[in-house]
């Protein structure tokens, strides 16, 4: 099954309320303004995209050590994932995918590095 498959499906068992989940309507009217509002602020155009250069950062891998963007990418290519914490499903099936996908990137000599305010940084 693709993420978009997993992702779809999640949604339609959310919305119908199934367990684990039992999220009451108006959880559901909050989430489709949040969406809304954010489509229409126009982010996503905004947002850097396949191939376009990142700014450098430094963050504290979840250890506290210091992350450098600059250090990650003398080694290799980086693919950047922003992880809102273990609280998100979609943010789960996400990542899940791309640790699925990591030997490809491996192989291709790229670096994952997920990014989370839960923890900040972690390389893999």
């Amino acid at each position: 099954m693709t993420l978009q498959e997993k992702l779809d499906a999640f949604n339609a068992d959310f919305v119908a309320g199934k367990p684990p989940y039992n999220a009451p309507p108006q959880v559901h009217v909050v989430m489709k303004r949040a969406t809304a509002e954010l489509i229409a602020s126009g982010q996503a155009e905004r947002a850097l995209k396949v191939g376009d250069k990142a700014p450098e950062f430094t963050l504290s891998d979840p250890d506290g050590n210091p992350v450098s963007s600059v250090d990650l990418l003398a080694k290799g290519p980086l693919i950047i994932s922003f992880y809102r914490g273990v609280w998100c499903p979609y943010c789960n099936m996400e990542l899940q995918a791309l640790e699925a996908a990591l030997p490809a990137f491996h192989d291709l000599g790229a670096r994952l590095v997920a990014i989370s305010p839960q923890n900040n940084v972690n390389s893999r």
